[in-house]
């Protein structure tokens, strides 16, 4: 498995009541695959570790912002609500790079889950090496257009909500933008 790429944000004055509020805001933002459309709710109580309250998957036309409704439905300040979409990337496959539906999980946390930093808001954007340059490849523009669209998603994010801090960042040791930096240059 490939280590994901994070972004963790902490909201300023946030409410657990407004977290429908907020899932609204960021799916608004959100750029759904229009090569493979899909979108999965998990609401999970408490930590990771339980068994979900809530799993279901939803039909594609009716949008991200329909979910809104299921997690008022299910508003506890315990639970993490978690949406799996997908959303288009380039990635390097069979030796040429394809534009192809890559994952994208979002994460809303009650103030009572647990939660390794007290975040408010985690956004996946899937393996860092669709963000990376390919060592097979010279070609940068597909690598530098993921890069793009994940910069442009992190900004709609910001500015749909009241961002107070956000960290990018992986699983692995290594600070992501100083990897991609030394890639680069």
């Amino acid at each position: 498995m490939q280590d994901p790429l994070y972004l963790t944000m902490w909201l300023r004055g946030y409410s657990a009541i407004a977290l429908p509020v907020y899932f609204r805001k960021l799916a608004a933002v959100v750029p759904m695959s229009r090569l493979e459309p899909y979108a999965r709710l998990r609401i999970v109580p408490v930590s990771w570790g339980e068994p979900a309250l809530l799993e279901e998957d939803f039909e594609a036309d009716r949008g991200l912002e329909e979910l809104s409704a299921v997690i008022q439905e299910h508003l506890h300040g315990d639970c993490a609500y978690q949406v799996e979409t997908r959303w288009d990337l380039w990635q390097w496959e069979g030796g040429d790079w394809r534009l192809k539906p890559s994952s994208l999980v979002l994460e809303l946390f009650g103030e009572l889950f647990d939660t390794e930093s007290g975040e408010h808001v985690r956004v996946e954007f899937g393996a860092q090496s669709l963000y990376l340059p390919q060592s097979r490849s010279d070609n940068l523009r597909p690598v530098q257009s993921n890069i793009r669209s994940l910069l442009h998603l992190a900004g709609d994010i910001e500015q749909a909500l009241p961002v107070e801090r956000r960290m990018l960042w992986s699983e692995s040791e290594e600070n992501f933008v100083e990897r991609l930096t030394a890639l680069l240059d």
